[in-house]
């Protein structure tokens, strides 16, 4: 793959970027000069970005991986590899994505041989990936496959903590329609080391939007907290479905069942029908289905003439059209026309009426 070229700031000579130090935008050779002079190390950053591609529907089959370390709002230093899955099985619809084939990896080294270079850099650090699930269950499928200690680390998803720079603003959750939002630049979409730059970039231009020297100072400032989670807890999917990995998975009603012991009536989900549309960033579906359940309300898969509450969250458009606007939404608005009280709530004023 090809790699984005830049002007290297120091050299001024047209190269492919390593990294940035001292706000300059740098080449290879330029950075490696530079950086000891500085004291910078790759062995503390604030947090490291990740990225993986794979090579067919197994989680295990990880062929590519990227990692972008990031300290005091600068790219440091980054790793790019290309990894040999346990077979060399590419898939026609991931060849297509990330356009790796068997023949680009065929001579690289397998994941454990790869994970004896990095698994330092996951001691401890905190890890960020864009839907990190996707990538959280690739990594530990693969340290399953070859029977390696899992790490113990703490990761974010940086879906729900760029929402809070860019809250109310329809922004879609997939990398390139954040990355537009902040005029990042995403020229290789779907190279792990171009998504885990771009990544590293977004988290960056989040703290600076909301004027935070630091991630964790970013994290504590709000209300809702930002999700950080333990990798220990990973519930990992084993396989990648074609459908798109950012839709949440089929929750079924019948499982939700009341989990407190007292229901206060005066709630204003009590009673009520609520049904819920798009993705949610500060909780899962299910939590929040929980929550409505313990507040005495009933949820329901569709909307109906009975329907009090539709609770819309972000809407992906490559499955509900360009104007974001899904099905139940469609019908909810219909319903209004003909003076049905439905209220139509975003995810920031369900949490309000959840205090």
């Amino acid at each position: 793959m090809v790699q984005p070229l830049i002007i290297c700031q120091s050299c001024m000579k047209i190269n492919v970027k390593k990294g940035t130090l001292n706000g300059l935008d740098l080449c290879s050779n330029c950075f490696d000069t530079m950086a000891p002079n500085i004291g910078v190390s790759k062995n503390n950053p604030d947090f490291i970005v990740i990225d993986f591609e794979i090579a067919n529907s197994k989680m295990s089959s990880a062929c590519s991986l990227g990692m972008v370390f990031v300290k005091d709002h600068e790219m440091i230093d980054e790793k790019y590899y290309l990894i040999q899955p346990p077979t060399m099985d590419f898939d026609e619809a991931t060849i297509k994505i990330h356009g790796l084939t068997a023949n680009d990896v065929r001579n690289e080294k397998k994941f454990n041989e790869v994970w004896e270079e990095i698994k330092s850099y996951f001691n401890g650090t905190t890890i960020i990936a864009h839907n990190a699930q996707f990538d959280m269950s690739v990594l530990y499928s693969c340290l399953t496959e070859y029977t390696i200690e899992l790490p113990e680390f703490e990761y974010i998803d940086s879906i729900p903590l760029s929402t809070r720079a860019c809250r109310g603003q329809g922004i879609g959750n997939s990398l390139a329609e954040r990355a537009a939002y902040f005029n990042i630049q995403l020229t290789d979409h779907h190279n792990a080391i171009a998504d885990a730059r771009a990544c590293a970039e977004l988290v960056i231009a989040c703290m600076k939007v909301k004027k935070r020297k630091t991630l964790q100072t970013y994290l504590s400032m709000f209300e809702i907290g930002i999700p950080v989670r333990k990798f220990s807890d990973l519930k990992p999917q084993t396989h990648f479905t074609k459908r798109n990995k950012y839709k949440a998975a089929k929750i079924a009603i019948s499982e939700i069942s009341v989990t407190v012991e007292t229901i206060s009536t005066s709630h204003p989900f009590f009673g009520k029908n609520v049904v819920f549309t798009g993705e949610l960033t500060s909780l899962d579906r299910k939590e929040a289905m929980q929550r409505v359940v313990n507040a005495g309300g009933f949820i329901k898969s569709g909307v109906s003439s009975k329907t009090d509450f539709l609770v819309v969250g972000i809407q992906d458009k490559t499955l509900v059209g360009d104007k974001g606007i899904s099905t139940k939404e469609k019908k909810a608005y219909e319903l209004i026309e003909k003076g049905k009280d439905i209220k139509l709530i975003n995810e920031s004023e369900f949490n309000r009426l959840n205090k």
